[in-house]
C-alpha cells in the first residue's frame, strides 16, 4: 500500500499513467474519480461487479448516484464518507423552544433567537470566507431550493431565480454569524467554546466534541439535511477505484480485495480508524451492533444512524440527474461559488452577484 497526500494525487497519477505503473486499486474522493472516470481510465465493469457482489440494495442511494457515470455504470465503488450538517445544543434549543434545524424557516428562527452579540453569543456559523468551506456550506441550501450550477445540457445556470433565492436566504442567515469572514475554524472554535450553539460543520467535529467530555457529547445533536423545496445533504464519498489499465488477472484480484475491504470485520475495522469521520455507506453496517460497538460511536448513540442516513440525500454541484460534469472542478478551483457566497454575505445584491459569477464560470470553461 502506498500512501499519498491528497494534493499530490493528480501529479502522482499522471506520472504513473505516463510510466505505465498505475496501481490496480486506488482509494480517493469524488473529484479525482470524476476526472479519471470521464477520461476512461477507470474500469466501470469491475466497479459494477463489486457493487453487485456486495449487494446494490445495501448501499445508500445517494452514494451510488455520486459514483455513477452518464451511461449508468459506476466509475468506482463507494466505500465510506463524511457528512456536513448542523450541529446544535439540544439543551439550548429546548430552553428556547426551538425546532430541530432542518428547514430554512427553523434555521432562520434559531439564528435570530440565539444571536446575542453583546453577550458574545452568536446565532449561527456558516461559511462566509471565500474558501471551499463556504461552497460546501452553501451547496445544500442551493440544492434544497432545486438550484444548480449546470442544467441537463451542461449550460451554466448559476444565475437562475432559484439560485438567487438561495443566495438571498444564505445572506440573511449570515447576518447572525460572528463578525468578520467565517471559516471552518470559526465554526469549530465557537461551538466548542459555547459561543455559538448552531454551526454547520462536518462529522469530523465528533472527535473534538468528544475531547470536551461526555456531557457535551450527550447535548450535541446533528441535523443531517436541509429542506426547503426538497431535502439535500452535502458530504464527501471516498471510493475504491479500479484502474482499467490492469490486466484481467490483476482486476480480478482488485475486485477480490475491494470486496474484502467492504465486508465483515475488515470493513468495520477500517471505519473504526476514524469513527465519525469515516462513515459506512452500507445501510446494514450503519445499523449493526458490530459497527456501533466503538467507544466514540457508543457515546454518540442514535446520532450515528442519523449521520449515515444522510447519505440518501447527499448531493454535489457537479452532477445532474446522473450526468457527471467534471468541468465543475475548474469552477471549484477558481472559487467562483465561494466568491458568490462571500459577496452576498457582504451585502451585495444577490441577482447581480449571481449574474456576474455565472459569467465568470462561463469564461472559465471557455478558456
Amino acid at each position: 500500500m502506498i500512501s499519498i497526500q491528497e494534493d499530490d494525487l493528480p501529479t502522482r497519477i499522471s506520472s504513473a499513467r505516463a510510466s505505465d505503473t498505475l496501481p490496480v486499486v486506488g482509494e480517493f474522493g469524488l473529484s479525482h474519480m470524476q476526472k479519471l472516470g470521464s477520461n476512461g481510465v477507470l474500469s466501470t465493469q469491475a466497479a459494477d461487479d463489486v457493487i453487485e457482489s456486495i449487494g446494490k440494495d445495501k448501499f445508500y442511494q445517494g452514494v451510488l448516484d455520486l459514483t455513477q457515470g452518464p451511461d449508468g455504470a459506476h466509475f468506482a465503488i463507494p466505500m465510506h464518507g463524511w457528512l456536513q450538517g448542523f450541529w446544535y445544543s439540544q439543551s439550548v434549543f429546548e430552553e428556547h423552544g426551538l425546532d430541530r434545524p432542518t428547514t430554512w424557516d427553523s434555521l432562520l428562527t434559531a439564528a435570530e433567537t440565539l444571536h446575542k452579540p453583546d453577550q458574545n453569543q452568536f446565532g449561527i456559523v456558516v461559511g462566509t470566507k471565500p474558501t471551499s468551506f463556504a461552497r460546501q456550506c452553501f451547496t445544500p441550501f442551493a440544492r434544497s431550493n432545486d438550484a444548480r450550477v449546470f442544467d441537463e445540457n451542461g449550460e451554466i445556470v448559476f444565475d437562475s431565480e432559484k439560485m438567487v433565492e438561495a443566495l438571498e436566504f444564505y445572506a440573511r442567515l449570515a447576518e447572525f454569524t460572528p463578525p468578520g469572514k467565517d471559516s471552518w475554524e470559526t465554526a469549530n472554535n465557537t461551538y466548542l467554546n459555547d459561543q455559538c450553539h448552531l454551526v454547520e460543520y462536518s462529522t469530523y467535529l465528533m472527535g473534538d466534541v468528544g475531547d470536551k467530555g461526555k456531557e457535551m457529547v450527550k447535548d450535541s445533536k446533528f441535523a443531517p439535511h436541509i429542506e426547503n423545496k426538497r431535502k439535500s445533504s452535502f458530504g464527501q464519498v471516498v471510493a475504491l477505484n479500479l484502474f482499467k489499465s490492469s490486466s484481467g488477472e490483476e482486476l480480478k484480484q482488485g475486485k477480490t480485495l475491494s470486496e474484502f475491504f467492504m465486508t465483515g470485520d475488515a470493513y468495520i475495522d477500517w471505519l473504526h480508524m476514524a469513527p465519525g469521520g469515516m462513515n459506512p455507506v452500507l445501510k446494514p453496517v450503519a445499523e449493526s451492533d458490530e459497527y456501533q460497538s466503538n467507544e466514540t460511536l457508543e457515546a454518540w448513540g442514535s446520532t450515528v444512524e442519523d449521520i449515515s442516513g444522510a447519505f440518501e440525500n447527499i448531493e454535489r454541484f457537479g452532477y445532474v440527474n446522473g450526468e457527471v460534469f467534471p468541468e465543475f472542478g475548474e469552477i471549484t478551483n477558481q472559487f467562483h461559488v465561494a466568491e458568490a457566497v462571500s459577496r452576498v454575505t457582504d451585502g451585495e445584491d444577490a441577482q447581480t452577484v449571481a449574474s456576474e459569477q455565472a459569467e465568470k464560470m462561463r469564461q472559465t470553461l471557455s478558456e
